[in-house]
């Protein structure tokens, strides 16, 4: 009876354990698709010119969330828009998609993504920036999972929650 309860045991141990490998292995596995495509965002060098457009245009976005303005936000991914090149398929893809949404909030849901392919190309190509650029943390955003921004202040003023939470966040990093 012992060596059932042991054998029991043991097998319920290792299935749990396997269980929860396969979970972890199942979550990489979901997770590596978005990775490779903010990676792929930025493969490519640009100048210095275009990278100021670039962020001058992202940072009137963000401002626009901020202030909770959709039709400067607009106005903002319009020239956003005009400021990537060809060779940034998906983040001009992603500029256009956010353009097309009229409520503010649908265009909140797509600015973490966004931010994430500004930050891969900011990170590298950082000799050609030509000031500092800041990566601000929101634990909050999205019902708690967090989301991330860039700004052009040390200050935080939070484009997902606008004056509703408006300094809600942390600098995580320094580019």
């Amino acid at each position: 009876m012992k060596r059932v309860i042991i054998s029991l045991v043991t097998l319920a141990v290792l299935t749990f354990g396997c269980s929860q490998e396969k979970k972890s292995e199942n979550q990489t596995a979901q997770e590596a698709p978005k990775e490779e495509q903010v990676m792929q965002a930025s493969t490519s060098e640009v100048s210095s010119e275009q990278l100021k457009s670039i962020l001058s245009s992202y940072f009137n976005v963000k401002d626009a969330l901020v202030d909770t303005d959709a039709a400067e936000a607009k106005s903002a991914l319009a020239k956003l828009l005009e400021s990537i090149g060809s060779e940034f398929e998906q983040m001009k893809s992603l500029a256009k998609q956010m353009h097309d949404k009229e409520d503010v909030e649908d265009i909140r849901s797509d600015f973490d993504d966004l931010s994430e392919q500004v930050y891969v190309l900011v990170k590298e190509n950082s000799e050609s920036k030509d000031q500092t650029v800041y990566k601000q943390y929101c634990p909050m955003a999205f019902n708690n999972e967090g989301a991330f921004w860039l700004s052009d202040k040390e200050e935080i003023r939070n484009p997902y929650f606008g004056d509703k939470m408006l300094k809600c966040g942390k600098v995580q990093e320094e580019l």
